[in-house]
């Protein structure tokens, strides 16, 4: 990975050591700039991005659902939800096709992150993320990232465990 900074590298090294340590190399794969692991039906992303020169932070993120119609209903429920979440909020990423996306996010300054910090970040987006997403394809349709992933497959591939 090329980084942009310094405060970067070190909070990108330091967000390794933690996740490694609690997830161990097994769970934990990296897909480009991102730290990705599985729980349920969701998937996680760890990401490092400079703030400045001097400074990083930890975003958390899960895409909860994919390729749904966006409807008012839809981001009334999320507004809605957002204020029950201790950890991190929902928001919409919407493509060109005006297919959505929904994304549950949760971002951490990462010079003085400590482990039980981001250990509860992730736990609580990949928890909300797995509990979440069957609830709103079944209420708003489009499919979860575990669906997504098993739809890109070649017909008779193993999904990954």
């Amino acid at each position: 990975m090329e980084f942009k900074t310094e405060a970067q590298r070190k909070v990108y090294e330091k967000t390794r050591e933690f996740l490694c340590s609690t997830f161990g190399d097994t769970g934990l794969t990296v897909v480009d700039d991102a730290f990705v692991l599985q729980e349920g039906s969701a998937f996680v992303y760890i990401r490092v991005f400079p703030i400045g020169a001097s400074s990083a932070a930890v975003e958390v993120f899960s895409y909860v659902v994919v390729d749904l119609e966006v409807t008012e209903q839809l981001m009334r429920r999320l507004l809605t939800y957002n204020l029950r979440l201790t950890f991190g909020s929902f928001g919409l990423s919407i493509g060109e096709d005006g297919k959505g996306s929904v994304v549950l996010m949760h971002r951490i300054l990462g010079d003085k992150m400590d482990l039980e910090e981001l250990f509860a970040s992730v736990s609580a987006i990949a928890g909300v993320a797995d509990e979440f997403d069957d609830q709103l394809v079944a209420a708003f349709g489009g499919r979860t990232a575990l669906g997504e992933m098993a739809e890109c497959l070649p017909p008779g591939s193993a999904m990954p465990a």
